[in-house]
């Protein structure tokens, strides 16, 4: 059973909101990508952050870019295992490098919160520039799971598809059949 037809006015109120849904969609993903790009981007200038070059780096720095390349060559191979394509792994890695910036700045709002509630607001700008091991360790931390987590692990809807979908198989006709036709 059919809906019945939407007038004219029904018909433009669904293809505004189908317009803005997409809209809508659209703008999400391009801030999450255009965020997970800044936070790769910003990797650099994090870790060289004196302009020392490679005597500038602690154990710390060092150990994060041996497991980013890991798993950065991991979420490669998994691409090319399930045939997903380097943009399409590009795009699950930023978007999800933009979820875990968006999560960060989530807590840093929570402690502004915290901060203010308690009075202590003036402290909140030198706890924030504050270069403890711990900050370093949270922020390399979700990039390197952000990177395990973009990983994809499973093969794309669109391959699936023409994978699944069987060649047309022509009806054969027996000699028995061709006999009782004629």
């Amino acid at each position: 059973m059919q809906p019945p037809e939407l007038s004219l006015a029904g018909k433009l109120d669904n293809g505004l909101t189908k317009g803005l849904c997409l809209l809508l969609r659209g703008l999400r993903t391009g801030s999450l990508w255009l965020l997970g790009l800044l936070a790769l981007a910003g990797l650099p200038w994090i870790i060289f952050e004196y302009g020392e070059g490679l005597a500038d780096l602690s154990l710390l720095e060092w150990s994060f870019m041996l497991l980013l390349a890991l798993l950065l060559w991991r979420h490669i191979r998994y691409c090319q295992h399930f045939a997903t394509g380097i943009w399409r792994g590009l795009n699950r890695l930023l978007m999800c490098q933009g979820v875990m910036v968006v999560l960060g700045l989530v807590t840093v709002g929570l402690l502004i919160y915290v901060m203010a509630e308690t009075r202590d607001l003036q402290e909140l700008p030198r706890y924030l520039l504050q270069d403890d091991p711990i900050s370093k360790f949270l922020s390399f931390g979700s990039v390197l799971l952000a990177v395990y987590l973009a990983a994809p692990t499973a093969a794309t809807e669109s391959f699936r598809a023409t994978e699944a979908m069987p060649a047309r198989v022509e009806p054969s006709v027996s000699a028995m059949a061709k006999e009782a036709s004629l």
